[in-house]
């Protein structure tokens, strides 16, 4: 007997897509099933894994897509299938990713991650961005080319997992240069500030100061005891 071809819409195959970019867009790299489970959390009209892939695979034959499927996984630009250390990243951050739940925001947030410039919350960038453009830390000023380029730049390798440590090297080797000390400390601390308050791949969305406020309140909220028997 034949296997049974399925048959997708076009229309469903769009937003089967539409989910798939802002789940990268969100998390990088997600399972096929996995997804499944965010795209059955906001739709009535369920998918199945074989469907998801089926419309991915399909839809990125005809149109330009934001989205690889290689395998089980689901991932974004950055981690292309082609790509030499595709495999070492996905690894480092399925790994990072293990245990940790998953960051689930309302229908209409989860979607604006179809823009893979949207940052949220904006304001500890903007908080930052302040403090260079009053203390002209940036040498080549405002715009792409100036700090704003520089924040995406920050924005991107946060989430990808680099160090603060390096965030810091990124602006010194961008020719930021501080008057004193008490100015670099304040650049510093805000910058700390925009890393544990940005959404990480890492961390399947959640910023690393949501992630440890999940730790804190497993550690001082343990499971009630059973009541004594009488």
């Amino acid at each position: 007997m034949a296997a049974t071809t399925i048959r997708i819409s076009r229309e469903r195959k769009e937003l089967i897509s539409k989910y798939a970019t802002a789940a990268i867009s969100l998390y990088g790299v997600i399972s096929a099933n996995e997804f499944v489970k965010v795209f059955n959390h906001y739709e009535e009209a369920h998918t199945t894994k074989e469907e998801a892939l089926l419309a991915l695979i399909r839809l990125a034959r005809t149109d330009d897509v934001e989205h690889s499927v290689f395998g089980d996984i689901i991932s974004g630009p950055e981690f292309q299938p082609h790509f030499d250390d595709y495999e070492d990243n996905v690894k480092e951050i399925r790994e990072a990713q293990r245990g940790k739940s998953r960051y689930l925001p309302s229908k209409e947030e989860f979607l604006k991650y179809l823009d893979f410039a949207y940052r949220e919350p904006e304001k500890p960038y903007a908080e930052l961005r302040a403090y260079i453009m009053k203390h002209k830390l940036c040498p080549r000023g405002e715009g792409l080319r100036g700090v704003d380029g520089d924040l995406i730049d920050l924005h991107e390798m946060i989430q990808y997992g680099v160090s603060n440590r390096n965030e810091l090297d990124y602006f010194n080797d961008a020719g930021y240069r501080y008057k004193d000390l008490d100015e670099a400390q304040e650049f510093f601390n805000l910058v700390t500030n925009v890393h544990n308050h940005t959404r990480m791949f890492h961390n399947n969305g959640f910023t690393p100061y949501e992630i440890v406020g999940q730790l804190k309140r497993k550690r001082w909220n343990p499971s009630p005891k059973a009541p004594p028997k009488r």
